[in-house]
């Protein structure tokens, strides 16, 4: 099973090469990035890898169920769970979905954002391979979902396209606002997850190619981003160190985990949740069963 999340570009270009300085600033904001952190309802993003049963593909964290567990059989992502203090499931939305958090989150932001020279709509550029129809109906759907629940005046979802490469094209560079990727374990160990966002380490896959965290500006717009990613960082290396009490591992690398997703740094999004196809004939049935009845009589 892989994690899938959305990973935003904090150091974006535009498409001439020049910084993006509208979207950086607001994504160096974090009553921004909870406005959609809390927000943005995905179950018909979800309904497009499972129409049955949407939430089923519901992620809320960034490490994968059954990676590892406690002694007492806790699985991880349990006790990051716990620490965000989710609410229990209504059957219907997200659990992380809470609109009215949101709109808190979002009035805060376009105060402290316009007081910086930010102006809305927030341009929001997503790419996709122009000659795949089902990547770009899934990012009509996302696409949809940004306009109805955090409103096209406040954020405009930009569906652009690349050719061939989206390393080529796209991550190196840096033109896309997010990407949605999923990562599956090398190792049974939550390092394996958080040693991958961590800034100031070149061997940082996703904050190397995805976040571009290592290339933010040092100064006060990005204070906050950056100071919260070092402590990130510092929490990250402190579980790491933990090596032979594993329960006390497991508990340290919750905390980062659960801070990390509480500063928004990144948006869970979903499990890619396999299917099992199985063939049923109505018709054979009906006519077995009639077979059986008549040897019956």
């Amino acid at each position: 099973m892989s994690s899938y999340q959305f990973h935003w570009n904090y150091a974006k270009n535009k498409e001439d090469g020049t910084p993006d300085t509208n979207w950086n600033t607001a994504i160096a904001n974090e009553a921004f990035r909870k406005s959609i952190y809390y927000g943005l309802n995905l179950t018909d993003y979800f309904a497009r890898f499972n129409a049955v049963e949407p939430l089923q593909c519901e992620n809320n964290g960034f490490t994968c169920r059954n990676l590892v567990r406690t002694s007492d059989g806790t699985d991880y992502v349990d006790l990051v769970e716990d620490r965000l203090e989710l609410p229990a499931s209504d059957g219907t939305n997200p659990r992380r979905y809470e609109a009215d958090k949101a709109a808190e989150y979002k009035k805060q932001a376009m105060e402290e954002l316009t007081a910086l020279g930010v102006t809305f709509p927030v341009d929001v550029d997503f790419y996709v391979p122009g000659a795949n129809q089902t990547q770009l109906d899934n990012a009509l759907v996302l696409q949809n979902s940004f306009d109805k629940y955090l409103g096209s005046g406040y954020v405009k979802f930009n569906i652009k396209t690349y050719i061939s490469s989206f390393s080529k094209e796209v991550r190196e560079p840096r033109v896309q606002s997010f990407c949605i990727n999923g990562w599956g374990a090398d190792y049974n160990d939550p390092k394996n997850y958080l040693g991958q966002t961590v800034i100031g380490n070149d061997n940082a896959w996703y904050s190397s190619a995805y976040s571009n965290i290592n290339k933010v500006e040092e100064n006060e717009t990005n204070k906050e981003l950056l100071d919260s990613y070092r402590t990130y960082t510092e929490m990250v290396e402190k579980a790491d160190a933990i090596t032979k009490d594993m329960d006390a591992r497991y508990e340290a690398f919750a905390d980062a985990e659960a801070y990390t997703l509480e500063k928004a740094h990144m948006l869970p999004c979903y499990y890619n949740v396999g299917w099992c196809l199985t063939r049923y004939n109505a018709v054979s049935y009906t006519h077995l069963r009639a077979h059986e009845t008549l040897a019956n009589l």
